[in-house]
């Protein structure tokens, strides 16, 4: 465990080495052009009246919002914490000092603090001022983790939460031009009317396929589901608080606590816990298209938000209540973002970039390695086209600070608690004893077996039936789509650019970390490469669309009808698999978790909330599938783990059930010995198989 004091100290040190490499960086820029255009160095920016005013009231409302936000928390943060918020709020009252002691001056030439602020910001390409917002804003997101804390409920929830949000805005508003920021607004971020419109229709589309029926397809609430409701519902109970800790499965804390707001819309419900998980599918439908829009063209992009909108994995996992779906939204930000910034010199693109990137560390795991596939394709982009990487550097500094600020907070409690960070990780890997095992047993070298890993998980894509969370029977892709996919990749391999690589990446990641992992193709871990996989199957209709455009310029309406049936082919053949031929066999969660959905479903019925006594035992037990305890959180139970061998003596007082599996039935004679009076129940499937029993105790 690393000790928090030094945290502090690290993060301190990278701000001030950054400032420095910045400083250092722009008069190396200075003195080249000395020698460039034989005018004498001049030591200091001129400084006009209204540089000086934003950049003092910059200084002067930072300073005094760590002052504030920092004393609401100092009281409240234990031992050495204290010194860090006393450190912040001594920055922020010699920003607020050295403000207004400039407050009435005409100018700052003389000022090497302001002198140094200006470099800065005609490095990154932005105002003086704006470096300030950006300086203040990884204070603030410190500050958030200092008033949160380590524990389930915040030091000062109110602090943190609104630290951090401002840490975000400040990354916003420091890190993009104002004059970009204008042309952004004016021409409506480069969209027209009509595409407006079309995004609703996607978007409409998208939660119809993810948003309805949603107790229905599936039929089942798994236990995964339940636990991960009953920590959301925590924070509506006042157990908890804290979005940068963690929750049930050592997951971050931040998607249970927005789960919660949609159980406090809609009760500890399935429909609370499916709809955000829709939204967020939703919502990576439309950041598919804008990937695919920002990387190739309009026609590319409406097949590969069509394709992701109708695929039957991606469907499945945004009607489940967990946080799978959300990386595919995050991934698919971060590499639009990326390639629209490249391509434009934009600013903001590369900040959404930051904030996707950062914002996804707080969701489901499968996106930790996100940052590592963008170094790679940063250092990639250097290798090949060293002079325009220079000039995107600042775009890419201003993006990765974006990005560490944003998971900040979290990336503090984890260096604290690193086991709970590798927790995901560790249960699932084979590397160590599970690799020596299963290289001893199939008599294979443990580099052969890796390898066999990595290859089931490329045959996931489109031959070998995905596993685990989502055990459809399919792979990733239906025939068609899997022709087309194949052909996407080919083809970005044979014409490999920028583009390829961030798509390409994603897919690579999934193959190569599927090796180390258990079960390949585990369906869980493609959920980072779908929007990729989404543009590449629908690059090929993009491309055909193009030639035969070119070819017969006169025929473009029999072209886009030609694309329009082959994508309604492609939803038609995924939709009808995953609302019909799919539910006919497969079940969510297995045999145990259709009796604890019945379960659920008994105790709901019930006037009044009942005292459950359970025989389940080794074969589950009330509480080792959370479904009913969330369905049914009024219901006070009782496992009874050894088996009755006597009448039992339970204090009987108000409406109880002992509920027997099949397996225990036999226990039966000795509860109906203590209690004669009872009613007994039987509770069948469809098929009329025996599902669990209920003998009805009154007082």
């Amino acid at each position: 465990m690393i000790p928090s004091v030094l945290v502090y100290l690290w993060f301190g040190l990278l701000l001030l080495l950054v400032l420095w490499l910045l400083v250092r960086r722009w008069r190396q820029h200075d003195e080249a052009s000395v020698g460039e255009t034989a005018v004498k160095y001049q030591p200091f920016f001129p400084l006009n009246e209204r540089a000086h005013h934003a950049l003092v009231a910059a200084m002067l409302f930072g300073g005094l919002l760590l002052i504030i936000l920092g004393q609401m928390t100092f009281a409240v943060v234990p031992g050495l914490g204290r010194w860090a918020v006393a450190t912040l709020m001594a920055a922020g009252a010699g920003l607020f000092l050295w403000a207004g002691s400039r407050v009435r001056r005409d100018g700052l030439v003389d000022d090497w603090l302001a002198q140094q602020l200006h470099r800065a910001g005609h490095w990154l390409g932005v105002a003086g001022w704006q470096v300030v917002v950006l300086l203040v804003a990884a204070a603030l997101a410190w500050l958030a983790y200092l008033a949160a804390g380590d524990q389930a409920l915040a030091r000062r929830w109110d602090v943190s939460v609104a630290a951090w949000l401002l840490a975000l805005a400040g990354c916003l508003v420091g890190g993009v031009p104002i004059a970009e920021w204008r042309g952004w607004l004016k021409d409506g971020l480069g969209i027209p009317r009509w595409e407006w419109g079309l995004l609703l229709a996607l978007f409409v589309g998208a939660w119809l396929l993810r948003g309805t029926a949603v107790t229905d397809f599936p039929n089942t609430f798994s236990g995964d589901e339940g636990s991960a409701g009953l920590h959301a519902a925590r924070f509506l109970q006042g157990l908890a608080d804290n979005w940068f800790t963690i929750g049930w499965f050592s997951f971050p804390s931040l998607y249970y606590a927005l789960q919660s707001v949609f159980i406090e819309l809609f009760g500890q419900t399935v429909e609370a816990l499916r709809y955000f998980s829709a939204l967020g599918g939703t919502l990576a439908v439309l950041a598919t298209y804008w990937l695919a829009r920002v990387m190739f063209d309009r026609t590319t992009a409406v097949a590969a938000s069509t394709v992701i909108m109708a695929s039957h994995f991606h469907v499945h996992m945004s009607r489940i209540g967990l946080n799978n779906v959300w990386d595919s939204l995050f991934v698919a930000l971060v590499l639009a973002g990326l390639w629209l910034g490249w391509r434009s010199g934009k600013r903001l693109p590369f900040v959404i970039a930051g904030l996707a990137l950062g914002l996804g560390q707080y969701f489901y795991v499968s996106v930790r390695v996100l940052p590592l596939l963008v170094v790679i394709w940063a250092v990639g982009l250097w290798w090949r086209q060293p002079r325009p990487w220079l000039r995107r550097l600042p775009d890419f500094v201003v993006s990765g600070y974006t990005a560490v600020l944003t998971g900040l907070p979290l990336a503090i409690y984890f260096a604290g608690h690193w086991a709970e960070f590798q927790a995901p990780l560790n249960r699932v890997t084979i590397m160590g004893e599970r690799l020596d095992s299963m290289a001893v047993l199939e008599g294979l070298p443990p580099l052969v077996i890796v390898l066999r890993q990595m290859w089931l998980a490329a045959l996931g894509f489109t031959q070998i039936p995905l596993r685990l969370l989502y055990d459809s029977g399919v792979p990733l892709l239906m025939s068609l789509a899997a022709g087309l996919f194949l052909v996407g990749v080919t083809w970005s391999l044979l014409r490999f650019d920028g583009r390829s690589a961030l798509l390409l990446l994603p897919l690579l990641s999934v193959i190569f970390l599927s090796g180390f992992s258990q079960d390949p193709p585990a369906s869980q871990r493609f959920i980072l490469a779908m929007p990729a996989v989404a543009v590449l199957v629908a690059r090929p209709l993009g491309l055909v669309g193009g030639w035969l455009r070119l070819l017969w310029p006169g025929g473009k309406w029999w072209v886009r009808l030609g694309t329009a049936v082959v994508l309604f082919w492609l939803m038609v053949v995924d939709i009808t698999f995953y609302f019909g031929d799919l539910y006919e066999s497969y079940v969510l969660g297995g045999a145990n978790t259709v009796v604890a959905n019945d379960i659920a479903q008994y105790l709901q019925a019930e006037p009044t909330p009942p005292t459950v006594y359970f025989m389940g035992f080794p074969r589950m037990g009330y509480f080792s599938l959370s479904t009913i305890p969330y369905l049914a959180p009024e219901a006070e139970a009782i496992d009874v783990i050894e088996p009755i061998t006597a009448p039992p003596a339970w204090a009987i007082n108000d409406s109880t059930l002992a509920i027997f599996l099949p397996e225990r039935l036999n226990e039966l004679q000795f509860v109906q010995e203590a209690y004669p009076n009872g009613a007994y129940e039987e509770v069948h499937n469809e098929e009329n198989q025996l599902l669990y029993a209920v003998y009805r105790i009154t007082p």
